[in-house]
């Protein structure tokens, strides 16, 4: 576990009870590939998150569904990763085939790109219309039952730029 895991882990008490926290991070931004200039590019861009941390899916869901008058009978699916400190509220994940690989797990509760980038430059404007138009189009996941979905993210932990749970911590 490196330095910036075990901050963030003491940082957000991970497996502690559920929190709100903020976090500034530079993910990949899928792209469709045909017609698409930038196809062979690596296109990332810096995303702020309003999250959740430490609550399980299933829980999530089932309070959501409670409250929305529907049967809280939902089971979360088996996923491609595994939490590493606390089996059941915890936020730092691994990826099953990989354990030296990890990432947050949040329920994101709001998201803004702030900037694109384009192979670590700085899209312009136009730059970003066209990465805007190769995005593959995203759908809520169908398989809660709930009006409105619960939105979980992973973010590996090399990507996270900056995070605040109480105070703020910035990496380099």
């Amino acid at each position: 576990m490196n330095n910036k895991t075990q901050v963030i882990e003491t940082l957000i008490n991970d497996g502690g009870s559920a929190k709100f926290a903020q976090m500034i991070a530079e993910v990949e931004q899928k792209q469709l590939k045909t017609g698409n200039p930038f196809a062979k590019s690596k296109v990332t861009k810096l995303v702020s998150y309003n999250m959740l941390l430490n609550a399980n899916y299933a829980n999530m869901v089932n309070n959501r569904l409670a409250k929305e008058g529907k049967e809280a009978n939902f089971t979360a699916k088996e996923n491609w990763f595994q939490k590493v400190n606390d089996s059941f509220n915890g936020s730092i994940v691994a990826k099953k085939s990989d354990t030296t690989e990890l990432y947050l797990l949040f329920a994101c509760n709001t998201s803004e790109t702030l900037k694109y980038y384009i192979d670590g430059i700085e899209a312009s404007e136009s730059e970003i219309a066209t990465i805007k138009q190769f995005r593959p189009k995203t759908t809520a996941p169908t398989n809660q039952g709930t009006d409105e979905a619960i939105i979980v993210r992973t973010v590996k932990m090399d990507n996270i730029k900056l995070i605040k749970c109480g105070v703020t911590v910035m990496f380099g």
